[in-house]
């Protein structure tokens, strides 16, 4: 891409962000991006499909640019098992008081598929590493294939826990109650529940400034 297209692809971007910010993504329209942005309506269409499309890479620069501050700052923790979970509550922390929540809530399939392919070889590899540090008992095998399961209905959950949150509840009751629920890896209950305690403790210092 040129310059020229890239510096008018992310004006459209960044006008769509700001009113996103401003208005709820139930107000966003090509006419009022492209106002913001200082270019043709027409001009939209040479790089959007459509406000689902321009709303879609939105959400997705976003995780991008969490995950690989999240990539760092994780390194804080020592446990490998902890450092998997800080990610999935911050995961759920991204959209907890976002404008695109509620558009998230209504089309799953965008937000599994970009957490799909930002984090899940990354979150994969911290669980291996975990199970061959003992912090997960079982055989490797078992024990990924019983993860790999639990994650899919994971997913599935992403959008009710998020519901939960931009209803009132607070993001780490929120994840700690699935967290206990689900139970990833068949620990003992009080095994989760001092997991969670210490990733909610480390996330609060970690996270001041992502």
């Amino acid at each position: 891409m040129s310059k020229t297209r890239q510096r008018t692809e992310n004006k459209l971007l960044k006008a769509a962000e700001e009113l996103l910010d401003l208005n709820g993504y139930k107000e966003l329209d090509v006419k009022t991006i492209t106002n913001l942005a200082g270019v043709s309506y027409g001009t939209f269409y040479n790089y959007f499909s459509s406000i689902e499309e321009i709303h879609e890479r939105i959400v997705k620069e976003k995780v991008s640019e969490v995950a690989t501050q999240l990539r760092s700052s994780a390194k804080g923790i020592h446990s490998p098992l902890n450092r998997a979970f800080f990610g999935w509550y911050m995961s759920l922390k991204l959209f907890s008081n976002d404008p695109s929540a509620g558009w998230i809530i209504e089309r799953p399939e965008v937000i599994n598929d970009v957490w799909k392919n930002t984090a899940e070889e990354m979150q994969e590899s911290l669980v291996i590493e975990a199970i061959k540090g003992g912090e997960i008992p079982g055989s490797e095998i078992d024990t990924l294939l019983h993860f790999r399961k639990a994650r899919d209905t994971m997913r599935v959950g992403y959008v009710t826990v998020l519901e939960k949150i931009i209803n009132g509840q607070t993001a780490e009751k929120a994840f700690y109650d699935y967290m206990t629920t689900l139970n990833l890896f068949n620990l003992e209950p009080k095994k989760v529940e001092a997991i969670l305690h210490e990733v909610l403790n480390e996330s609060a210092k970690l996270t001041r400034g992502v």
